[in-house]
């Protein structure tokens, strides 16, 4: 059972910083979350949300990303940044966001990390399909937010080995259907440790979550 910090260990910290994943990392979590988007000039940042300042990041250049502070303080890494933080120190789950550029963007990942320690996922299927043509010696995964009919044959059908499901759409029974088909399955969005607590004792392979200090304490 896998502990992952979703955008990192944010208490003190905003999500999805350098200072974040290092915090995660400081905490023993057994790997770190991060969202990614690309710039305006096919550059990639690790940033949550789709607009930055009342702006589209997709039209935003670095250089404009870069002048911007979080809390008047805090960095928007970039892709690279945050990949050599964590190299070698952590497992990565990457969220592909907005990113048309996939070529250039799996260009970037064999100096910095080791294919078996990242999984790439996203919610867009066409995004998780081209990484299988692309790169299929790559694990990748699709995430899914709704109560989806069949999520294995969804996963199945774009030929990806993860499934990242939405608590409260987890239960056993599903657990067992990608076990059958020799899925991986991941569960975000629990909303509090009681929530998580049953999640835990699903048979699932890891937990993405806001509070890895308190699933930490739980799992020992």
């Amino acid at each position: 059972m896998l502990n992952i910090a979703h955008r990192g260990f944010h208490q003190a910290f905003p999500d999805n910083t350098l200072e974040a994943f290092e915090a995660a990392i400081a905490l023993g979590v057994d790997g770190v979350e991060l969202d990614v988007h690309e710039t305006a000039d096919r550059e990639f940042i690790v940033f949550h949300d789709a607009r930055l300042k009342g702006s589209d990041i997709k039209k935003l250049s670095l250089a404009q990303i870069k002048e911007a502070k979080l809390r008047d303080t805090f960095d928007i890494p970039t892709l690279e940044q945050a990949l050599e933080v964590c190299r070698k120190r952590t497992r990565l789950l990457v969220e592909l966001k907005k990113v048309w550029s996939l070529d250039k963007f799996l260009a970037l990942l064999p100096a910095k990390i080791e294919p078996g320690d990242i999984i790439i996922i996203s919610f867009d299927k066409d995004i998780v399909s081209k990484l299988w043509f692309l790169a299929p010696e790559l694990q990748s995964g699709i995430i899914t937010a709704l109560p989806l009919a069949n999520p294995v044959k969804l996963a199945q059908a774009i030929r990806c080995g993860t499934i990242a499901v939405r608590f409260p759409f987890i239960d056993a029974g599903l657990v067992k259907k990608a076990r059958t088909s020799n899925l991986s399955v991941y569960v975000w969005g629990c909303p509090d440790i009681k929530a998580a607590r049953k999640v835990l004792a699903l048979d699932i392979d890891g937990i993405i979550t806001d509070f890895p200090d308190q699933i930490k304490a739980v799992l020992g």
